[in-house]
């Protein structure tokens, strides 16, 4: 896979827009007419519009981007008025994503334009996305909310616009950066991850703008990225049409409702079948078979390594951590493990010296505990993880070089946005060391 890549310059404007068959007989045959061809706006460019494979380079290009997004001010004030309805006065300390979950006028979609490289992507859908970080915006008094663009929302309203793409993708999701100074945290930790051959999501840094009517915010940093759908399915998987999820599960039992978000066949049988084997007696009756039939299910060894590479870069925004933020995709019964939005890897403090045995979690995340629990797969964890930081992609010289990768800075190791990077980089292999050292495999529950 290649690596990550940071944005040209875009401009996301968003402002509101407002078959026969003859009959048949058994001597006639139904007379055919032609499908009416699609209508293309002037703006349309097959090459960065059209439903083409995905263009990594197009849409997430190396330069810097600057990306504005245009609605009325009517539109504005109905999403934050979704808002305040349910959390209270900005700024106040009551809003939670549990809170917002059950609102559907605070996810409601919206109507836009979408002005990118100059040219015009017309009737996009825009709306809220992630409730845990737009809880956390609201009670910030921010106006740095998370966002999703879908590219052909609207094309039942606007046939001009089906199956309309941005350089190949459907689905885009803006993440404010403001909690990460260095801006490139996910790209980095998303290089390794796929170097490691663990998917994870692609994306730019872009500094977004917001214009309501004819006031226009700076909202400062954001990720454009990708979602877990057909263009990274394709990319991994060589086939994309299969049970897309976005879990807000901890992965103990199976709750369809945990299961809502993503594009699949709706049965969740792939799902099921995965928890059957995940919570089989077999576990500890016969743990070699419990692996073999949990393998037919899950793509265990990928999990596995995962977890080494979470723990390589000191994650403590995923799973394990922090519920919601993984993928998970079922192909041919099989379900495949994503890693998603990685801005909490690579921090200072706690995240560089924490452990590695997943402290505090006894009990919160069973499928990193049975895996712990598991001598064989402790020791392929511990094994990876060992190798990593000692001469792997995350040892300090190899996980320095990811890190000026992605950075623009003459002197980027003293550099106080950059600096914390390359003391992560240097002081992890420590802390890794001895928490491994402390500590024998298997795990006890």
């Amino acid at each position: 896979m290649s690596p990550t890549h940071c944005g040209r310059c875009v401009l996301l404007a968003f402002s509101l827009i407002s078959l026969g068959c003859g009959s048949s007989t058994a001597v006639v045959e139904e007379e055919k007419k032609p499908t009416p061809s699609v209508v293309r706006g002037p703006e349309w460019v097959e090459s960065t519009h059209g439903n083409n494979p995905s263009d990594t380079l197009g849409a997430f290009p190396w330069v810097s981007r600057t990306l504005v997004i245009s609605m009325p001010e009517t539109t504005w004030v109905n999403m934050t008025g979704a808002l305040k309805s349910v959390c209270g006065d900005k700024g106040g300390g009551s809003c939670t994503g549990a809170l917002l979950d059950g609102s559907e006028a605070v996810s409601e979609w919206h109507k836009a334009n979408l002005v990118a490289d100059g040219q015009t992507w017309a009737a996009v859908g825009f709306r809220f996305r992630s409730n845990s970080q737009l809880a956390d915006a609201w009670a910030k008094s921010t106006n740095q909310y998370p966002f999703r663009i879908t590219m052909d929302k609207w094309e039942d309203d606007v046939p001009m616009v089906k199956n309309q793409r941005f350089y190949g993708f459907k689905k885009l999701t803006l993440t404010s950066l403001a909690e990460d100074s260095s801006f490139v945290r996910h790209q980095i930790a998303s290089a390794v991850y796929r170097a490691q051959g663990v998917p994870a999501l692609q994306g730019a840094v872009v500094n977004l703008r917001l214009a309501r009517g004819t006031d226009t915010m700076d909202l400062g940093p954001y990720a454009l990225r990708e979602v877990p759908d057909g263009p990274i399915l394709s990319r991994w998987f060589a086939d994309g049409s299969g049970n897309e999820y976005e879990p807000s599960s901890k992965l103990g039992t199976y709750v369809k409702a945990e299961f809502s978000e993503g594009e699949n066949d709706g049965t969740h049988s792939d799902i099921i079948a995965f928890f059957a084997a995940l919570n089989s007696p077999e576990r500890t009756a016969n743990p070699a078979a419990w692996r073999s039939s949990l393998r037919k299910v899950f793509a265990l060894d990928t999990f596995v390594r995962w977890m080494a590479v979470s723990q390589a870069l000191g994650d403590h925004g995923s799973y394990g951590r922090e519920t919601g933020n993984y993928g998970l995709y079922g192909l041919n019964g099989k379900v495949r493990w994503l890693a998603l939005d990685l801005d909490m890897t690579l921090s200072g403090g706690g995240s560089r010296t924490r452990g590695v045995w997943y402290p505090g979690t006894a009990g919160s995340w069973p499928l990193v505990e049975k895996v712990l629990a598991d001598s064989m797969l402790c020791e392929d964890y511990s094994s990876q993880l060992r190798a990593l930081v000692t001469t792997g992609n995350a040892s300090p010289d190899k996980l320095g070089a990811f890190i000026r990768r992605f950075v623009v800075s003459s002197n980027p190791t003293v550099d106080p946005r950059l600096a914390p990077l390359f003391e992560f980089a240097a002081q992890r292999k420590i802390a890794v060391d001895t928490s491994l050292s402390s500590h024998p495999c298997p795990r006890k529950e």
